[in-house]
């Protein structure tokens, strides 16, 4: 356990490390940034340290670490005093544990992270570093293409899509961001053999994966039809897993009000476990439905039916907000949900030329065997995405080539 007083190890970690990675946007962002991490161990050990908010997160940290067999480094509890972590409310938690980490953070050459709230840091202090930024997903919302990008030194994004529209809105330059590769998704692949069924029955699987996003999302407007719908049709399985971020704050009445939708052997309802966004649902669902989640680029590395749920009477047919919804039928919530199914199934091979291209823009390096089954073609995202950091935290120039090999 580290001291609750940073200055205790201020010069211990500025000595040791180069690279100082910020994991504090949650475990569901770690399968985009540690591989990265344990790579940058492996070529050159003892380079980075890792920062995460709680030892829940240092936990599950160095879990993903072993279940992908690489090493991690160093990993410290951003910690804050006594009465600190009882008066910050949970909102302003990550603020206050990067404000008050700033000094040791910024002992560094360059700074990695997988979400934005970092950005704090070159807006409040001169000296801190160059912060690299890996974004946590693919999707087409604006917020993934907002003005904090260019707060960044430099971006690593997971294809020409993200690459293309970060450079045509003007916020990074395209010296300054690399098409490294679906670093999770290569992860996923690499490990992945034909995923264990969701259920028994042999029925086809639905996956519900709305967006936690009240603005955008679908779940209050569509959710709970859908379970009834298909609980009473019984040809079909489902898994109702939307945004882990969804049920953070929800009291346990809300919790308990969707749970009981569970059918056991017919209908899941995960509300935020490790299977929400490890991709389980993803590769073994064979019917995706939602409205503006960028899982639905994980579902697709193996095209199969889409259908889109549009809640809020969105503009979104020429907008590339809403890209993602040219790759299947879009319904509005009191549609003949049945029917929509029905059609998705019927209809895949109408979206699915339309589907391999969008992947294709989306996710570098993609390919398909004659199965069906995805590949990467190319060099590792995470060995591109390591390269970077190392060169911009001067790593190559003190390491022996063999290390860069």
């Amino acid at each position: 356990m580290l001291p609750a007083r940073p200055s205790t190890i201020r010069k211990a970690i500025a000595a040791a490390s180069r690279v100082h990675v910020l994991a504090i946007g949650g475990s569901h962002q770690f399968a985009h940034l540690v591989p990265v991490v344990c790579e940058l161990e492996r070529r050159f050990p003892g380079a980075a340290t890792v920062f995460v908010p709680t030892d829940r997160d240092a936990d599950a940290l160095r879990a993903f670490a072993r279940s992908t067999a690489q090493p991690l480094p160093a990993v410290v509890v951003m910690t804050l005093p006594a009465f600190g972590e009882k008066a910050v409310p949970g909102s302003l938690s990550k603020i206050a544990r990067l404000l008050t980490w700033a000094k040791v953070i910024n002992r560094a050459q360059v700074l990695l992270c997988a979400e934005r709230t970092s950005t704090i840091l070159p807006r409040l202090f001169p000296d801190c570093p160059p912060v690299l930024h890996i974004p946590h997903g693919a999707g087409d919302r604006a917020v993934g293409f907002e003005r904090r990008f260019a707060l960044f030194d430099h971006v690593l994004v997971a294809g020409k899509k993200d690459r293309d529209r970060l450079v045509a809105g003007g916020v990074v330059a395209e010296e300054d961001c690399t098409v490294a590769g679906p670093i999770k998704l290569a992860t996923v692949i690499d490990r992945c053999v034909a995923p264990a069924p969701l259920f028994d029955n042999g029925r086809p699987t639905i996956l519900y994966n709305p967006h936690f996003s009240a603005k955008y999302g679908s779940m209050e407007a569509f959710g709970r039809q859908l379970a009834e719908a298909v609980t009473r049709d019984g040809r079909y399985n489902l898994v109702i897993a939307p945004h882990m971020r969804m049920a953070q704050g929800w009291k346990q009445a809300r919790r308990d009000e969707w749970e009981a939708l569970t059918v056991p052997g017919r209908v899941i309802v995960d509300l935020g476990s490790e299977r929400s966004c490890d991709m389980t649902y993803t590769l073994g669902a064979d019917l995706y439905i939602g409205d503006v989640s960028s899982q639905v680029y994980e579902f697709l590395i193996r095209p199969r039916p889409c259908l889109f749920v549009d809640a809020h009477a969105a503009d979104w047919q020429e907008s590339e907000d809403y890209a993602m919804w040219r790759l299947g039928e879009v319904v509005e919530p009191a549609c003949d949900v049945i029917a929509a199914i029905d059609r998705a199934f019927a209809d895949h091979g109408t979206y699915l030329p339309r589907q391999k291209a969008r992947m294709a823009y989306a996710i570098e390096g993609i390919a398909w065997a004659a199965d069906g089954s995805p590949r990467l073609e190319g060099t590792p995202p995470a060995r591109v995405a390591a390269m970077v950091v190392a060169q911009r935290a001067g790593l190559l120039e003190h390491m022996p080539l063999a290390a860069v090999a």
